[in-house]
């Protein structure tokens, strides 16, 4: 539950990376519910690649 709760506190104080990780979650969903081919590891993927993008996105200084 602590993991959860880690979890949940990391993508609300870094909102560069929960914004990709929600995107790329309601894409996968939608993907795979309307292309027979996108199966669901295929969204885990693009979901593990967004957080890696968001935490790229997040590590670019900012002014």
């Amino acid at each position: 539950m602590d993991a959860f709760f880690e979890l949940i506190t990391m993508l609300a104080l870094h909102w560069r990376i929960g914004l990709a990780v929600l995107i790329a979650l309601i894409s996968a969903v939608l993907l795979a519910t309307n292309i027979s081919w996108f199966t669901g590891w295929y969204g885990v993927l693009l979901v593990i690649f967004s957080f890696g993008a968001g935490l790229i996105w997040e590590s670019i200084p900012r002014d």
